[in-house]
């Protein structure tokens, strides 16, 4: 057939071939133009009905003009043949396009939104195609859509010519009712055209088996994945949206192509896409279950937690959760769903630790909160030497199963191990453990943990840094000898000297800085550690506090905020900003910090019963209220935890004072001066102290040095 010319047109070369003809590039040397020309089969010449078919894709695909439907330009017979001529589309088919990788969402949109506007133009026109695949699609050089083979066509107002109980179309895109041979109408082609965009978003088709009778079983009684299950890119907006479009009982499907379109364009606005994109990518780490019969290791599984939620916020396209607000969930009975509407994250990764002795085994599942679905799932064995392998494993599933692009530096970041002691990590998450807990008795013996993991690995820079924010809270909260802040100093130095990339460290170092008044050292450290890692709340707030102390108010507001926004659960945030808001007179503000302050800490407390630190705090608070009952409930409970305690004094003062118990609040003060807490300068502008300082024996003790 090559090289031959028919009436004018000469065959140039063939370009395919279907069960409705041969097809085949030609030139038109009457017009001097390319054209395609589809050759009705000669084994089918003699077939009347296959005849007659052939004539009315011609008259159906002539009656449309449209920009996304291929031109026919006439219907030609020789002495052996009868054959089309349409335009000849420069491109390749869809299904070719797909074969070569998944296409960008957006990308996609703007191919199927051209499929529909296609459609629409022939469903106007009381054209149904009937044999919608990706095949009969084409794309030009310049990624424009021809939906090309009328071949099927139904013509309103034309008789059948289809025997009754014939099956017509493509199998793998064929509607129900196709499949069950009755008559079909508009929405036979929006099944189509749903299994064309699944096939496009995926690279996969919905339905697959190894026979045809397999395949109609499927379509008839199966329900297929959401695109999304094998493509995590897309959001569950055009999951819905495709799932409608393939719904079996076409009276559930959208009614005709415009709805489909105005679906499509809502999608498109972007506000759907934008908020799905911005869910994609955050993730909360739940607390590990401890499934053990031994009830002291859950500092095992509440250090992998923290470890995860560590590397995994060193990473620029995800935003993680912070520790405190995740541990806010352990033991929690919530469902997935609730956590995640409640955290707006898209994705959970929750899991369970059981260990005994040296013996580890660790389950883990991610899950998409839109489509509440599991994502990745996996079971770990092993020795406690192993789990370095296993934290890995699990950092790079999440990185895969969420498609997250990392930087070459991210790359190593996710393979650093802080030590290769199996003993000393075990030992420093025990120290981390009760450091969090931010009791005194816990601090001490975190110190002493801290310790002994340097001694198991001396080169452990966490266990460093830990040893340095132990030091600075022990004098913070509770005991204001000048030799833990240098201790701190000493243990940062050395944490940096070890890796100097620790954010954590230079927290440590700007805390101890701080609470010497060494102020530009202080903040440089925290400008450091927040340059290493922006998401690091505690420098954040250490940064606002240093402002606030040196009266650069308005500074101190956005960097408290700041550390608020990064962990919203962090109580000690919203105490200085509140602090920071009287100062300014932004009363209202103030209020509605202390609103939540009187949300938080009882929530705190409700885990951790023995922190006395924050029991004065919340005493405090509640005096601020107008609640002073519940104020002096809370202030015996810290000074019973903590008798004779300085800052418990210091504190019980302050409660005190904002209660108007002026004489209460000095006799706090002088005892909390009598064992050791003589920072007169923040007593003199403290604002819970104000109202004592018109007091004779205020005015006295504020004398001493």
């Amino acid at each position: 057939m090559i090289g031959q010319t028919i009436l004018h047109y000469k065959i140039l070369e063939k370009l395919g071939e279907g069960g409705m003809g041969v097809v085949y590039k030609a030139e038109d040397t009457k017009l001097k133009r390319e054209v395609a020309i589809k050759f009705l089969p000669h084994h089918v010449l003699t077939n009347a009905e296959e005849k007659q078919r052939f004539e009315i894709e011609a008259q159906a695909a002539a009656a449309l003009n449209h920009p996304n439907i291929s031109t026919i330009y006439s219907i030609e017979e020789s002495k052996d043949n009868i054959f089309i001529v349409m335009e000849y589309i420069d491109g390749i088919e869809l299904k070719q396009k797909i074969s070569k990788g998944i296409l960008p969402i957006e990308e996609s949109l703007n191919i199927i939104e051209q499929i529909g506007e296609g459609l629409k133009a022939a469903h106007r026109k009381g054209i149904i195609h009937r044999d919608i695949k990706s095949s009969n699609i084409m794309i030009t050089q310049s990624g424009q859509i021809k939906i090309m083979d009328f071949g099927l066509a139904k013509v309103k107002g034309v008789s059948h010519i289809t025997k009754m109980g014939t099956t017509l179309g493509t199998t793998a895109y064929m509607s129900p009712e196709q499949a069950h041979a009755i008559p079909t109408d508009q929405r036979c082609d929006i099944w189509s055209f749903g299994v064309v965009i699944y096939e496009l978003l995926t690279g996969d088709l919905p339905f697959q088996a190894e026979h045809e009778a397999g395949l109609i079983y499927l379509i008839l009684n199966e329900e297929p994945p959401a695109p999304s299950a094998l493509n995590r890119k897309i959001p569950k907006q055009i999951d819905d949206f495709v799932q409608k479009m393939m719904q079996k009982d076409r009276e559930k499907r959208f009614n005709n192509i415009d709805e489909c379109l105005n679906e499509l364009k809502a999608i498109r606005t972007g506000a759907v896409i934008n908020a799905a994109q911005k869910l994609k990518k955050s993730i909360a780490v739940l607390p590990f279950d401890n499934i053990g019969s031994e009830k002291e290791n859950e500092y095992f599984g509440d250090g992998l937690t923290e470890e995860l939620i560590v590397n995994l916020s060193k990473l620029n396209e995800i935003e993680v959760v912070s520790r405190t607000t995740s541990m806010a969930y352990k033991d929690a009975k919530k469902d997935t769903k609730t956590v995640g509407r409640e955290l707006n994250v898209r994705y959970i990764l929750e899991g369970s630790v059981r260990k005994f002795h040296d013996n580890i085994r660790i389950t883990v599942q991610l899950i998409d909160v839109e489509s509440d679905r599991q994502l990745w799932a996996e079971a770990y064995k092993g020795k406690l030497e192993d789990v370095f392998d296993i934290q890995e494993q699990v950092s790079k599933q999440i990185v895969d199963a969420l498609m997250l692009k990392l930087s070459p530096k991210e790359k190593v970041v996710l393979t650093k191990r802080p030590t290769l002691n199996a003993e000393a990590f075990d030992c420093y998450l025990r120290a981390r453990d009760h450091l969090y807990r931010r009791t005194k008795n816990n601090v001490e013996f975190a110190i002493q943990l801290f310790q002994k993991t340097i001694e198991l690995d001396p080169r452990y820079a966490s266990a460093y840094a830990g040893l340095g924010e132990a030091y600075a809270n022990l004098y913070q909260d509770y005991d204001t000898k000048e030799i833990w802040l240098d201790k701190a100093i000493e243990s940062s130095f050395k944490a940096l000297m070890y890796d100097p990339t620790l954010s954590e460290a230079y927290v440590a170092l700007g805390l101890a800085y701080f609470s010497k008044k060494s102020i530009e050292e202080a903040l440089e450290s925290t400008k450091k550690a927040i340059e290493l890692d922006p998401s690091n709340y505690i420098a954040h707030w250490i940064m606002g506090r240093i402002y606030h102390s040196t009266d650069r108010d308005s500074e101190a507001v956005s960097i408290l905020e700041k550390a608020i926004e990064l962990n919203p659960d962090f109580y000690s945030a919203y105490t200085d900003l509140k602090m920071v808001y009287e100062r300014l007179g932004k009363m209202d503000k103030y209020k509605e910090i202390l609103g939540k302050l009187l949300e938080l800490v009882p929530k705190y407390l409700s885990k951790h019963p023995d922190d006395a630190r924050s029991h004065i705090y919340f005493a405090t608070d509640l005096a601020q209220a107008g609640r002073n009952e519940e104020a002096k409930v809370e202030a015996s409970k810290a000074l019973e935890l903590c008798p004779g305690d300085p800052l418990m004094l210091y504190n019980a003062a302050c409660c005190y004072a904002r209660m108007n118990e002026n004489k209460l609040a000095i006799d706090a003060l002088r005892k909390s001066m009598n064992a050791g807490l003589e920072d007169i300068e923040w007593t003199k502008r403290d604002p819970d102290l104000v109202g004592l300082h018109d007091e004779p024996e205020f005015i006295e003790l504020m004398k001493i040095k």
